[in-house]
């Protein structure tokens, strides 16, 4: 451990070094509050450098036991949702060195359910002291849960999750309640008739639906308040992206009076060419997450709002609270971590 004056560094010193202030050195510590990364990076750095530990750490510390934390999640392309997801975990991996936790971060495609059941298996030979994931196939999810819980290895859940199983912790936002946030945003204003909602086509057996509880959470709503509503579906594949304004043409030409356009999963901007292509002054269209293409569709008009949060946060708060679980094998008193959601509109994204 590096020292000062030959004493073991304090607080104090990692305020000097990084140039900040005590309460943010606490926020960075603790996970209380937000804080830029640049502003994280600085502290982290300055804990590292200096060696210091933090008094509620440092008898996990002391008994020099270490932890690997598995992390199973989608794959992705530049720009994608869990790109960002990705980063989120990189920066909470950063900071669990310091105690003595290591993340392995494994990829797997979630056009194939062979995949995930392959990388699981992998996970499990490597004995991890806890696996984060999120719930993209039901089946194979399930069956990993119960390997986990076989070999009494704790479990959390990013994103989504599956009621019914026994993980320690979820942290994101409440699935259900941001697809009712979506659908109020669309029919707050107006009495819809007819609303379409376009769908993902993710694997080839449509096994993956990680979207399903937001969705489900949309639908209820409209059909609670507006029981008249006839709510169309409209399927568009995004390793097709050439079919998909011909896809969205073709729906619309037979259903001229649809003006309440939603998508409950990330990639809203797919229908980019359509809305240029096909101005309507009385379209409203709401989608999720604040991806830059999203937002560059947003700034320009082409869709209303989004719902969202700030996902690297969200997955870097969840990697260390799950961290925290392991460390002191204990379960949370609350274990759904519902995440703060945020709505975007043109006139509030500047800084997000």
């Amino acid at each position: 451990m590096h020292s000062i004056k030959g004493k073991a560094p304090t607080v104090f010193d990692v305020v000097e070094k990084s140039g900040v202030s005590r309460g943010t050195v606490d926020r960075v510590l603790f996970d209380r509050g937000r804080v830029s990364q640049k502003t994280r990076d600085k502290v982290l750095k300055a804990i590292e450098e200096l060696g210091y530990i933090p008094n509620s750490n440092a008898s996990i510390l002391a008994s020099r036991k270490t932890y690997l934390i598995s992390c199973l999640i989608p794959a992705f392309k530049a720009g994608e949702y869990w790109e960002a997801m990705y980063e989120g975990f990189i920066s909470a991996a950063k900071s669990l060195r310091q105690r003595s936790v290591e993340v392995r971060i494994h990829l797997y495609d979630q056009r194939n359910s062979e995949s995930f059941k392959t990388l699981s298996q992998e996970i499990l030979s490597e004995s991890p002291s806890g696996v984060i994931m999120n719930a993209v196939f039901r089946e194979e999810v399930t069956a990993f849960a119960s390997d986990l819980e076989t070999n009494n290895t704790p479990y959390a859940f990013v994103d989504n999750k599956i009621d019914e199983l026994d993980y320690v912790l979820y942290y994101g936002v409440d699935p259900s309640k941001s697809g009712s946030l979506g659908a109020f945003l669309l029919t707050d204003r107006t009495d819809p008739s007819e609303i379409v909602l376009v769908r993902l086509q993710r694997d080839p057996a449509h096994r993956a639906d990680p979207n399903r509880p937001r969705r489900h959470g949309f639908t209820d709503y409209i059909e609670d308040r507006y029981p008249e509503c006839k709510i169309h579906m409209v399927t568009i594949d995004p390793e097709a992206p050439e079919t998909i304004l011909g896809t969205l043409e073709e729906f619309f030409r037979a259903h001229p009076g649809v003006h309440h356009v939603a998508m409950t999963n990330s990639r809203i901007f797919l229908l980019r060419e359509y809305l240029e292509k096909h101005p309507d002054p009385n379209r409203i269209v709401v989608g999720f997450d604040d991806l830059k293409e999203n937002l560059e569709c947003l700034n320009r008009g082409l869709i209303n709002c989004l719902v969202t949060r700030h996902i690297p946060q969200q997955a870097h708060d969840a990697l260390k609270a799950f961290a925290d679980c392991i460390a002191r094998n204990e379960r949370p008193e609350v274990r759904n971590r519902f995440v703060h959601m945020d709505i975007l509109t043109r006139m509030n994204t500047d800084n997000y």
